[in-house]
């Protein structure tokens, strides 16, 4: 049976391990809340799917996560009784360390079996079907949209271009080029559609009204052209549906296919080992090539059983942390005599960095061979142990030499709690203040007062995020350092020019929590109700909360464009040395084809020299925009732009006359006049996380001038200026929220911030991916979401009582 104490102390541990789980696994979720809203939107795929999609990942998430929880729960739990001297009490009344820690075992047992749960055998089953719901439903679908005035060339050698697209995604004037091994086929078409038939892997170009180019490589004088009013033509989308195996991996087989498979590969290294020994006794080259592969096979089976070993030991010392946190807790938290559960949380934190840290590096020993399985996934377990016996031990001898005193410290905190508390609550001067003026001018005291609290929760909370950001991270990125067999300090590094990316995300998450805090906890301590009986408006009230929140929106601005953009390529180019990726150029001539500035020239080219300003291997097609026929085209091995001069040399040149007749010449050296200059094809492309707002302003500006669409990037341009305005919307939403708040307290205002900012991120995401499909217009997409959310805030702001 569960006594009184009992029941306390689980009721105290139980709202911080809710919380602490509600925030990591909002974090882990975070990212996937953008990917659900682009599987709907873009990709097509049911809305039920997607949600299917998601909610396998909330097992794996779980199984992370409810050990982080145990150890937020019970160090917020244990720091917040001491600080408030309720576990001196509790000696003073006889109470042990031994017997307060039965109620953080029976919590830490239930939180054992439910991770166990999830380890063995829930995650591996929801992640197995997580992957093959994906193969099936999104990855096996043909990888093959048209962008409108975009040149395509998912097709093998074809490229597909179209001006328009309707609702009904039939395409007007439609542009096919296709070369085969001895000649090129030009397609040029009014109206089609592409029929894409999954079950056979096929698909048929349906075109209209069009005509059809075949030019022989070898003789291009016989150039033949033939008109059709319905022509279908079959493109090989084969390759477009990717093949995957269904071999399951390490983390998606439960505990009992880990122990078959570890054993059956264990049998298979030592049957390798014995057969590379008898092939090396032999003699020869024959059995020494024998050899040779016998002990390549050897070394591949290591590596895979040392995979599954480690996979194995995870799965039993992972839930076996959440004692060691939990009684690593008890005394951590007894110990520490002031903050609260706010240093509960953020000493929790470090315990967690530190152990995940240990149990990252000895994943990675025991996955290279350099030490054993058991040692890599036990050791750190062992030395949080040895840690947790050391402070318990240490905890008791304080307590025995501290047992004659008690009494009369316990004593003496009556008289300390009869005493003013200048710290945390107005002082009588500072009501005397607010009652003997009729005006409460700014800075007065009260904005003072409000703006250090604000100020002290502020870098608590932006702390805690950003250490769970950290350590989310390094457990996402992992596998990748494993696989490519890159040092840990690189994953370090792309961390930290990851951190400017993180703190703009933190900002407004953090605003809206320390906001819920600050205003809520001076309603649950009746400030509030004293500074309206001085006649203070609420209005007057959130003044230095609001300027606040206007001063961390220009701070978000500034990272986003001073600070984020250089950090964000930075973090890319680290991220690709991590995967063993070569540095890539995104310049647009790698694609090969540039639209001209008046959208009827169309440039094909094998290579442009930027420096010589050379094309090579050049194609120059003038079409008709009215009747979307072929006007001229030019192929030469070299051409120069030359101002708006285009110089052909060595290749020939065809002209269509009325009636389609054509006349075609051979030359050396011939001029065009063209209406692009050099410069138009040294664009390249940037991601726009790379650029602040003058900068993709411009990119938008020459890419619209080539013709390109850029509904995606103007719905970021826009959002570079709507985003930081997001954590001033955050703060007026908490404002409501936090005087109805009541006696409900800090873990109520936390849990309410963390839902609000779900709502809002799948709200984002889900307009966005609107936007980059031309569904929505940029502004819609980018402001919508800001433009709702403030409307809300605004609103509940004019209902309150002042």
């Amino acid at each position: 049976m569960l006594g009184r104490l009992d029941r306390y102390l689980l009721k105290e541990i139980s709202p911080p391990f809710f919380i602490g789980l509600l925030i990591s696994s909002f974090f882990l979720l975070m990212n996937q809340f953008f990917l659900f809203s682009e599987l709907i939107v873009s990709r097509g795929v049911k809305l039920g799917v997607a949600a299917e999609l998601l909610v396998d990942l909330i097992p794996a998430t779980l199984a992370f996560t409810i050990p982080m929880a145990v150890a937020m729960g019970v160090l917020a739990a244990m720091t917040r009784l001491s600080s408030d001297w309720e576990i001196m009490a509790f000696k003073t009344l006889g109470v042990s360390l031994e017997r307060l820690a039965r109620p953080v075992f029976i919590f830490a047992f239930f939180a054992w079996v439910l991770t166990s749960a999830f380890t063995l055998f829930l995650a591996p089953h929801f992640n197995d079907r997580w992957v093959r719901l994906l193969t099936e439903s999104v990855l096996s679908r043909i990888q093959f949209q048209i962008a409108p005035r975009e040149f395509n060339e998912s097709i093998p050698r074809t490229m597909l271009f179209i001006q328009e697209a309707d609702a009904q995604n039939t395409w007007s004037k439609v542009m096919v080029y296709q070369v085969t091994d001895d000649q090129v086929k030009i397609i040029l078409a009014t109206r089609g559609r592409l029929n894409v038939f999954p079950e056979a892997k096929k698909a048929v170009l349906e075109l209209f009204s069009g005509e059809i180019h075949l030019v022989p490589l070898s003789e291009p004088e016989r150039h033949s052209l033939a008109s059709f009013e319905r022509h279908e033509e079959a493109v090989d989308v084969a390759s477009l549906f990717p093949e995957f195996s269904r071999q399951k991996r390490g983390r998606e087989k439960n505990i009992i296919e880990l122990i078959r498979d570890a054993r059956k590969l264990r049998v298979e290294v030592e049957g390798l080992a014995k057969a590379t020994a008898s092939a090396g006794s032999k003699m020869g080259s024959p059995a020494n090539r024998t050899a040779t592969g016998f002990s390549f096979n050897r070394e591949r089976k290591m590596a895979e059983l040392r995979s599954h070993e480690v996979e194995l030991h995870k799965r039993f010392s992972l839930p076996v942390v959440c004692f060691l946190f939990a009684f690593l807790g008890l005394p951590l938290g007894v110990s520490t005599r002031r903050g609260g559960r706010a240093s509960g949380f953020t000493l929790s934190l470090l315990v967690i960095l530190a152990y995940y840290i240990l149990i990252t590096g000895g994943e990675k020993a025991a996955l290279e061979g350099k030490i054993a399985p058991p040692v890599g996934m036990w050791g750190p377990n062992l030395i949080f142990l040895v840690v947790t016996v050391a402070l318990f031990r240490q905890e008791a001898r304080e307590e025995k030499i501290r047992w004659p005193w008690i009494k009369l410290l316990f004593a003496s905190l009556k008289q300390i709690g009869r005493a003013p508390r200048r710290l945390g609550r107005f002082s009588g001067r500072a009501v005397t203040s607010l009652s003997s003026s009729r005006r409460l001018f700014f800075p007065a005291l009260l904005d003072r007062y409000l703006t250090r609290r604000f100020m002290f929760i502020f870098s608590l909370v932006v702390s805690a995020l950003l250490f769970i950001a950290i350590i989310v991270t390094i457990f996402e990125r992992l596998d990748n350092i494993y696989e490519h067999n890159k040092p840990f300090s690189l994953l370090l590094q792309y961390i930290g020019y990851r951190l400017p990316e993180f703190i703009l995300f933190i900002i407004p998450v953090a605003t809206l929590t320390t906001t819920l805090l600050t205003l809520g906890l001076l309603a649950k301590t009746n400030e509030l109700t004293a500074v309206k009986a001085c006649g203070v408006s609420l209005y007057r009230v959130v003044v230095p909360v609001v300027l606040l929140a206007l001063i961390f929106s220009g701070v978000s601005f500034y990272f986003q464009e001073y600070i984020a953009p250089q950090a964000n390529k930075k973090a890319e180019e680290t991220w690709n040395r991590i995967n063993d990726v070569p540095p890539q150029t995104y310049s647009l001539l790698d694609r090969r084809w540039v639209l001209g500035r008046d959208s009827q020239s169309v440039y094909h080219f094998s290579y442009f020299d930027p420096i010589a300003q050379v094309f090579h291997r050049l194609t120059w097609l003038q079409l008709n925009w009215e009747s979307w026929q072929l006007r001229e085209i030019c192929v030469a091995e070299k051409a120069r732009i030359v101002d708006h001069n285009l110089s052909l040399v060595n290749g020939w040149r065809r002209e269509f006359l009325g009636e389609r007749a054509s006349q075609f010449m051979k030359f050396r050296e011939i001029d065009r006049p063209a209406k692009e200059k050099a410069d138009y094809f040294l664009q390249e492309w940037k991601e726009p996380s790379w650029m602040n707002y003058p900068e993709l302003k411009n990119y938008i500006r020459e890419l619209t001038a080539m013709g390109l669409r850029s509904e995606r990037l103007r719905v970021e341009l826009l959002s570079k200026l709507s985003f930081p305005l997001v954590t001033l919307v955050m703060a007026l939403l908490a404002i409501p929220f936090a005087f109805t708040m009541g006696r409900r307290g800090t873990l109520f205002g936390v849990g309410l911030s963390i839902i609000i900012a779900l709502v809002y991120w799948g709200l984002i995401g889900f307009l966005k991916n609107l936007g980059y499909v031309g569904i929505v217009p940029p502004g819609l997409a980018a402001w919508g979401p800001l433009l709702l959310f403030a409307s809300l805030s605004l609103y509940l702001i004019s209902r309150l009582r002042t």
